[in-house]
């Protein structure tokens, strides 16, 4: 089976010697084909001399390419180097069509490197219990595919959709080598999400709205039942919530009830003790300091899934790289979505009071039994 990354060096390398050999196309090529686009660093160097000498007006050529590398390419001499690059080259060379091979292959591995970043801005969230980490992270996020996107519509000569400006300061992050090393250490440097730890949150979750059911219309508007991973407690969420759209008393009694009738159904369901227990150990929770967990363990869990993703599909050839980015698109929007549901600070936790919430409260007829 031909390796993909045998395919890519070949790529590199008919790029490199082409632009050697047919220099003017470092005109169309440079706009958009960057020195990161090469997968090995040597060949990176290759490609930085010629745009240096081009951009300078010098003479390219394999001779004065060779001795531009000297002492920047160590190993292989650079008069082998700069001959075994011509010896890539098919006998009709499609620079071009070489250099956007290239690119693709970096825009895809710029975009999977994306979901480091999302993984470390949605760590930080759950570290602060704040959303600013999360939101500063999607806006990083969406200026770069912003970036990949007409880099990309460039080198396919698309015509550029019409974008938002990116702001100067998100240009500077991005440019910053140490961008994704950073984000990296600080995922290694903490332990990876706890299943069991979000499924006993999602429960304490249940627990405070069953003992506290005022704010269960709120909660319910904003969290429906899917995002609940638990297939259990899904199901004794999904019966409050039913309860209260229904105007009727929601206690222990009317909850364990109307998810005995859904388990009778074949819907998974926690054991009556297992019920007890939670409603007993939330009464003393605030249902929106356990819904406020809940959310950061959702912000997480969204991350990590959107970093597969993306990985995933980077990975995969069938997979447009226009598509590519409008899937970290839909994962940014997910992602700040979830993050306005968290206070911007702990020093203000109820500042996401919306205009939802209040009419809410304006049009309760007075409180739910419990």
């Amino acid at each position: 089976m031909l390796n993909p990354v045998e395919a890519a060096r070949l790529a590199e390398e008919a790029t490199l010697g082409a632009l050697i050999l047919q220099p003017q196309h470092l005109t169309k090529v440079r706009p958009w084909l960057r020195p990161a686009d090469f997968g090995d660093a040597l060949r990176a160097q290759v490609y930085s001399v010629l745009c240096e000498r081009h951009a300078a007006g010098d003479t390219i050529d394999p001779v004065t390419v060779g001795a531009a590398l000297v002492g920047r390419a160590p190993g292989v001499s650079p008069a082998i180097r700069v001959h075994d690059l011509m010896q890539a080259v098919p006998p009709v060379a499609h620079a071009e069509t070489y250099a956007r091979i290239v690119a693709e292959a970096g825009l895809r591995r710029e975009v999977a490197g994306l979901g480091v970043l999302l993984r470390a801005g949605a760590l930080q969230t759950a570290l602060s219990e704040e959303s600013v980490p999360m939101t500063a992270t999607c806006s990083l996020v969406d200026a770069a595919l912003v970036s990949i996107a007409q880099r990309w519509d460039a080198a396919t000569g698309t015509p550029p959709a019409p974008q938002e400006p990116t702001p100067i300061q998100l240009h500077a992050a991005l440019r910053n080598p140490d961008l994704r090393l950073g984000a990296d250490k600080l995922l290694r440097a903490h332990p990876g999400r706890d299943l069991r730890a979000e499924q006993a949150h999602e429960a304490l979750l249940v627990g405070s709205l069953i003992a506290h059911p005022r704010d269960i219309f709120f909660i319910g508007a904003c969290l429906p039942p899917q995002r609940i991973s638990s297939p259990p407690w899904r199901t004794v969420y999904g019966a409050t919530l039913e309860l209260c759209e229904l105007a009727q008393p929601v206690d222990l009694v009317t909850v364990a009830t109307a998810t005995a009738r859904l388990s009778h159904h074949g819907q998974p369901a926690p054991s009556m003790t297992e019920l007890l227990e939670v409603v007993d150990a939330a009464r003393h929770t605030s249902p929106k300091e356990a819904e406020h967990i809940v959310w950061t363990d959702q912000i997480r869990r969204i991350a990590d899934n959107g970093a597969d993703q993306l990985l995933k599909g980077a990975a995969n050839p069938g997979l447009q790289v226009s598509d590519l980015i409008d899937t970290g698109r839909i994962i940014t929007t997910a992602l700040r979505d979830s993050a306005r549901m968290l206070p911007e600070s702990l020093a203000n936790p109820y500042t996401r009071l919306s205009a939802v919430e209040r009419a809410v409260d304006q049009r309760r007829q007075g409180p739910v039994a419990g």
